[in-house]
């Protein structure tokens, strides 16, 4: 049991991991090629300004993240996971004030790919 629990960590934090590689690309074109091996078709982020449903709009979602915010990155720490929900808190900044934004991302796992993400902002 022990084993598959392991295995599940493993997977999630690499998801986790190619999740934030994207998030942090300011390629959009370069981001959209890695959807399909990181996301189900349907994956969504919900945050407070709504939900950006599918590849395309969280693709622009990233895009004005990022656009209104340059030269900040996301600095993840380690995913906790409990049972098939996953938790991520993050800093995101310039590199001279890397949490200058926190928040934490809630994520769920379908068919060994991110199916949501639920963001929470603890300091704007």
């Amino acid at each position: 049991m022990k084993h598959d629990i392991h295995d599940a960590v493993d997977v999630a934090q690499r998801l986790i991991d190619a999740h934030f590689s994207i998030w942090n690309d300011a390629d959009s074109k370069s981001r959209e090629l890695r959807f399909d091996e990181v996301y189900t078709s349907d994956f969504f982020v919900a945050d407070k300004s709504g939900i950006a449903s599918g590849h395309a709009e969280v693709n622009r979602l990233i895009d004005q993240v990022q656009q209104g915010h340059a030269g900040f990155q996301f600095t993840p720490a380690p995913i906790s996971w409990n049972h098939g929900v996953g938790r991520v808190v993050w800093g995101y900044g310039p590199r001279s004030n890397p949490d200058q934004v926190r928040g934490e991302d809630i994520f769920t796992i379908k068919d060994g790919k991110l199916a949501s993400a639920h963001v929470f902002l603890d300091r704007p």
